[in-house]
């Protein structure tokens, strides 16, 4: 099951037990196994072991918290939710990489 956080809750939100955080669209929360409209927007540093690449699991289990976005393809709206996360994060003193997985063309800056 999905951890979801409304863009309100950021401000308060708690990230630390998270290693990802995503944006989604209310259209891929409500469907089963839909992703297509996801996008990792963050992730920590600490998410991987050694063991968990020597083992090939580096991939599961891997704590994330997902924010719906009203147009996930909007490049505006999710640089404004980037400098958000950006702003919370730095406030919990958590490290990590944004747009870990970048592979298609959105005009988003990576950070």
């Amino acid at each position: 099951m999905k951890t979801v956080i409304t863009l309100e809750e950021l401000a308060e939100a708690d990230l630390r037990p998270y290693k990802e955080v995503w944006l989604t669209s209310a259209e891929a929360l409500a469907e089963r196994g839909h992703n297509e409209d996801e996008l990792c927007l963050w992730r920590s540093n600490e998410t991987f072991t050694h063991d968990m690449l020597s083992e090939g699991t580096h991939d599961q289990n891997v704590a994330g918290v997902w924010l719906v976005v009203d147009d996930i393809d909007d490049p505006d709206q999710v640089l404004d939710v980037e400098e958000n996360v950006r702003q919370r994060l730095l406030a919990l003193g958590l490290e990590g990489e944004f747009y870990p997985a970048q592979t298609d063309d959105r005009d988003v800056s990576a950070g």
